[in-house]
């Protein structure tokens, strides 16, 4: 079993790392996917102040700017102590009707060194939810740095605060810091994420989703939107979350697009209080195979419910991994800019826009629209320009902004959060007895050479291709493996054929397939395609290696999701080598595809790839797509396995 939970000392520094379940806590290759907590995170977000339902006094304010635009604008404010810079929030209108179906939109949120403003809508009645993170929106924390001889850590009594662990930000002193200061402590809950997912949007439609769990307090959900056609976003205004029932919601955009759409469920109560435990109580427990965990005051954390405790480390915790700054001169633009971080799923990001005078936040991730930048909607009539920035991280990697020309000079700032929102589940974990019972596969061992593998079908081939069996290919698993000919003596440049894999049927749907793959000579755009759901040729999804710089890759070299036909394409870097084999395992789970990739003979990544949302046709074949000519082959598949269990596909690994 894998230790979760590792306290150690780095650079003289105590520090504790605790991870998901099936992860190595003490493996420092592993990134935010697969590690919870690590105190050595220069910025984790931990929250500053929260409510689910703030009634009260709406501020109205009217401005103008833009050549003589007047703006006027519904708002709450929420005070805090001073603080040294523009902390990052984000805010919803929330509403509640006569059925008591709770009802979030996410407004514009303006952030101040001293208060927050969330803008509220022009009809009576509507609530605000809000979320202040202890972070700052507009630059790095300064004081983020470890000053030598101060505390970074304790774990036993704290000379104030009694019995218990006390994690400060970098460059604080646990035993002298306030409350803001601590990101991981008994006294209350850092943010975490409860449940986090993704789900395809056909155009025009209401998305309703089954979550996993059940939140009867009917919390604020963060939902992120994909609108990068590669021009500026078209889309006016949203989302719009409406919770059905304690674990079901409808989430409602105005784009007529099919698009992806990220959830996640903040696991964070802002009603709890902490204070003292009335007797003296367990609260923290660090264990190796279990974790840590936090219960709240008077609860013992051995007997605590999910619901007690402050901290579990199955549940992710987030943190800034980069910081980038937009700046522009007032006319219309698209711009990109590259990352420094590589994520390997859409990551969370909090983006942030200085117009009209003031910095307007909200959240977004990879392929996902930020609505709620540049100037908010004039309330309670609607004004004379909205939406004017826009800002998105694209499947390039790449910020993207736009905005509107003869505009106020607008200023952009975004944290990338090094977690993605299309996390695995627990029974996805690599970990148990054999699986091959449950796997459908084929190693070709009993094909005649020459000729097309058996129980396979070519549905579809360019001119003369044919998928036929070769062997002597060295290093394949039995000797022989599938290529692609031109097929009946007839030569051809260059073609491809289509063959599904007829074992595991023609209503495929959710499944995990794991195949052996060589790229052999190029160049060739797509050389190898794993195909799913395929029910016609024009309807099926596909993954695989890609050699093409049009993408932005200067090798060409990339992982991909998609062909042309597939609007939910994406893509990540992977330098792979010729004629070297691979493993190539592709999770597909509703509308989330997963895809990782490693050499044969090494040890299988716990991480993935690639993960993206994507289009789910409803049922179909698996198969693949290869390239190649009578003469020269693009790549080679030595082995083929399927599983529709919900399981890893068996292989015979590494």
């Amino acid at each position: 079993m894998s230790p979760r939970f590792v306290l150690t000392e780095t650079g003289g520094k105590l520090a504790i790392r605790a991870s998901r379940p099936g992860f190595d806590a003490s493996d420092l290759t592993l990134g935010g996917e697969q590690i919870v907590f690590d105190s050595s995170w220069p910025e984790i977000l931990s929250v500053l102040a929260a409510s689910w339902q703030l009634t009260g006094t709406v501020s109205v304010e009217t401005w103008t700017a833009d050549g003589g635009v007047t703006y006027t604008r519904r708002y709450r404010t929420v005070t805090f102590a001073t603080l040294p810079w523009e902390p990052i929030c984000i805010g919803w209108a929330r509403q509640i009707n006569g059925s008591g179906q709770v009802t979030y939109t996410q407004t514009p949120s303006a952030s101040y060194v001293d208060h927050c403003t969330f803008t509220v809508g022009a009809s009576s009645g509507v609530d605000t939810a809000y979320i202040i993170f202890a972070n700052p929106l507009t630059q790095a924390d300064s004081r983020e740095a470890d000053n030598g001889g101060s505390y970074n850590l304790i774990a036993g009594v704290h000379p104030t605060r009694g019995p218990g662990l006390f994690v400060p930000r970098r460059g604080a002193d646990a035993y002298t810091c306030p409350d803001r200061d601590l990101r991981l402590t008994i006294e209350r809950p850092p943010f975490q994420i409860a449940e986090a997912g993704a789900v395809w949007r056909p155009a025009s439609a209401t998305m309703t989703v089954n979550l996993r769990g059940s939140y009867p307090d009917f919390p604020p959900v963060i939902i992120m939107a994909s609108e990068d056609r590669g021009s500026a976003p078209s889309v006016a205004a949203g989302p719009t979350v409406t919770w059905v029932n304690a674990s079901t919601i409808q989430i409602t955009i105005t784009s007529t697009n099919a698009q992806a759409l990220q959830y996640i469920i903040p696991a964070y109560d802002p009603a709890y209080v902490h204070g003292p435990d009335a007797v003296s109580t367990p609260r923290v427990l660090m264990d190796a195979s279990a974790g840590l965990a936090i219960s709240q005051r008077n609860v013992n954390v051995e007997f605590a419910a999910d619901s007690q405790l402050l901290f579990r480390a199955s549940r992710p915790v987030l943190h800034v991994a980069e910081r980038k700054a937009v700046n522009n001169a007032g006319v219309a633009v698209i711009s990109k800019t590259a990352l420094t971080t590589n994520p390997v799923g859409p990551p969370i990001a909090f983006f942030g826009a200085y117009r009209l005078g003031r910095w307007w936040s909200a959240a977004g991730g990879i392929d996902m629209e930020n609505f709620a930048l540049g100037a908010p909607s004039s309330l309670p009539s609607s004004g004379a320009i909205n939406y004017e920035l826009f800002a998105t991280i694209n499947q390039e990697k790449k910020l993207r902004a736009a905005w509107a020309a003869s505009n106020s000079t607008p200023n952009l700032r975004v944290a990338i959060v090094d977690h993605s929102a299309t996390l695995l589940d627990d029974s996805d974990l690599y970990s148990g007895p054999a699986l091959q019972a449950e796997s459908t596969y084929d190693d070709f061992s009993g094909a005649t050479v020459g000729s097309a593998p058996p129980g396979w079908t070519r549905r579809y081939q360019a001119t003369t291709g044919m998928a036929v069996v070769t062997n002597a290919v060295a290093s394949a698993l039995t000797g022989k493996a599938i290529r692609v000919t031109g097929g009946f003596g007839t030569p051809s440049a260059s073609t491809y054929a289509e063959i599904t894999f007829d074992a595991p049927g023609s209503a495929v749907t959710d499944c995990e397939i794991l195949a052996g793959i060589r790229m052999v000579n190029g160049p060739i755009v797509f050389p190898m395609e794993i195909m799913f759901r395929r029910s016609a040729s024009s309807t099926h999804q596909a993954a695989g290696v890609v050699c093409d710089v049009s993408g932005g890759v200067a090798s060409g070299q990339r992982l991909w999701f998609g062909p042309t036909y597939d609007a939910a394409a994406g893509a990540a870097d992977f330098a792979w080598a010729y004629d070297t084999w691979y493993w190539l395992r592709l999770n597909i789970k509703g509308d989330q595809r997963r895809l990782k990739i490693w050499p044969r003979g090494s040890a299988e990544p716990t991480f993935w790839n690639l993960s993206f949302v994507g289009p789910g046709s409803a049922s179909g074949y698996v198969g693949l797509t290869q390239w190649g000519s009578t003469t020269t082959p693009y790549a080679y598949l030595d082995f083929f396995s399927v599983c529709t269990t919900g399981r890893p596909a068996w292989g015979p690994l590494p």
